[in-house]
Order: C-alpha cells, then structure tokens, then sequence
C-alpha cells in the first residue's frame, strides 16, 4: 500500500467506515489527537510486531498501515461491536497483517513479543487489575521495543477534572465502557517497568484541548 502523509492517511481511514457519524468521528479524532503522530515516529520503522491493548475501532493498526508502516499489529478489545468496525475497516482497505480480536486483556494476554501501545484503557481497571496488566506487558516487551502507554495521571489538576467529567460522558453516551473509573498515578505507571530494563520518557498529548493526557514511553534495553 503506497505511504501517505498524515493528513491523507486521516482520511483514508476515515472513509473506510460506513456509518457517517464514524467517519466523522475518526476524522476529527485522527487529526486532533497528537499520539497518532507520535506512534508512528516511534514504533513506523520497527521490523517488531504492534500489540494494540484497547484497540477500539482500530484507529492505531489502521493509521500506522496508512501511514507505511509494514509490521503485523494485533489488536484488542473487550467491545464486540468496535471490534466487528476495527474488522471490516480493514477488509475494505485489503489491509493485510492486522488482525482484532475481541478480547478482556485484563484477565490474560495472548503470547507475545514485539512492541506495545496501551491509549485510554488504563483507568478502566482498578488498582490491582492495573498492576497485574503492566506487569504482563512490561514482559511482552521485545529487547529495544517500546511500549507506548498514553493515559491521564491523578494529579488533582484542573486538566484531571476536565478528563474525568469528559469520561463520565463518554461512558453516559454509551461510547466508552462503563463502570468505575480508578485513574493511575505517575508512581503506579512507572513502578511497572524497571528503570535497569526500561528507559523511560513521558510527553504531554493534550494538545489544544483541556484534557490530562500523557504519553509514557518505556523503551526496553538491549
């Protein structure tokens, strides 16, 4: 597939849903959020495969292919019916080597070595699920991969409290699961990956919006 550039990769994925409130919705995402550039500047040029925990509608796997990107990405996630989106958007696209599954990532994992993108999923666990997860994927890591974990730290900001009532209503739209919303802290993220493995780095990715987001990036050494 030939490579595009970021503006025209937003909009192939966009036109590859039907539904016309999708297409609006992934094109205004793509080209707002930040961490689908930084994906690609950090995992495009990796031979490793792409674990996409939390995949939603496959907006990462789509995008990266899009954008050039050759290696296999799996993605994951607990919710049927984005899955069955995530599916078809890439049989329209002839998109080969991306694979989605529907699948609980916060009871187990499938075998797995490469590199790993965790985007908004982390807060949907509590503190005990939390840890378990980021255990397993620290060890899914590949020597010099990198797993990227974008999610918003509870720091009390007033971009905390922005993301959590912009939480509360995605989940009351019934776009975003619901239940409990038990958000990480910088500690409880960074504790999982052992800084004599992992070198770390931490972006902020809110761009112009109100929200807390950051990007965690944890390169595993050689």
């Amino acid at each position: 597939m030939q490579n595009a550039s970021h503006e025209e990769a937003c909009a192939r994925v966009s036109s590859l849903f039907r539904p016309l409130w999708l297409r609006l919705y992934v094109s205004g995402k793509l080209r707002r959020d930040g961490v689908f550039r930084a994906a690609y500047e950090l995992l495009g040029d990796s031979a490793e495969p792409t674990l996409d925990v939390g995949c939603g509608v496959g907006l990462l796997p789509l995008y990266l292919r899009m954008r050039g990107a050759k290696q296999a990405v799996i993605g994951l996630d607990l919710d049927r019916g984005k899955i069955d989106h995530a599916r078809s958007a890439a049989v329209k696209a002839d998109c080969s080597g991306l694979t989605f599954l529907e699948h609980d990532a916060a009871r187990d994992l499938p075998e797995f070595r490469g590199n790993i993108a965790l985007f908004d999923a982390l807060h949907y666990l509590d503190a005990g699920a939390q840890k378990r997860l980021l255990s397993q994927l620290a060890e899914r890591v590949a020597p010099g991969g990198r797993l990227l974990l974008r999610d918003c730290p509870r720091d009390r900001s007033a971009r905390f409290w922005a993301t959590y009532l912009g939480e509360i209503f995605a989940q009351t739209v019934s776009w975003n699961v619901s239940g409990p919303l038990h958000f990480p802290t910088r500690a409880s993220i960074n504790e999982a990956f052992d800084g004599e493995m992992f070198a770390r780095e931490e972006r902020p990715m809110f761009g112009g919006g109100p929200f807390n987001n950051r990007l965690f990036i944890f390169c595993r050494k050689l």
